[in-house]
């Protein structure tokens, strides 16, 4: 039964399986990237950041409070 696992076939079965992973793997990379990326508001985070917490460590930033 293993005498049917020639030089050749062996050969051929390795070229055909290494020739069908890199045309998966072209058609894989051919696809459009997905947006990954967090829909965040840069702008509000800012905005809204806890800028009063940084006294307490001796940073002052100019109109963090409302009461000023």
């Amino acid at each position: 039964m293993t005498e049917i696992f020639s030089t050749e076939v062996i050969l051929t079965g390795t070229i055909v399986g290494n020739s069908l992973l890199v045309t998966i793997m072209g058609f894989l990379m051919m696809r459009e990237p997905k947006d990954d990326r967090p829909k965040v508001d840069i702008e509000a985070v800012v905005r809204n950041a806890p800028y009063h917490l940084l006294e307490g460590t001796g940073i002052k930033v100019e109109g963090a409070c409302p009461n000023q």
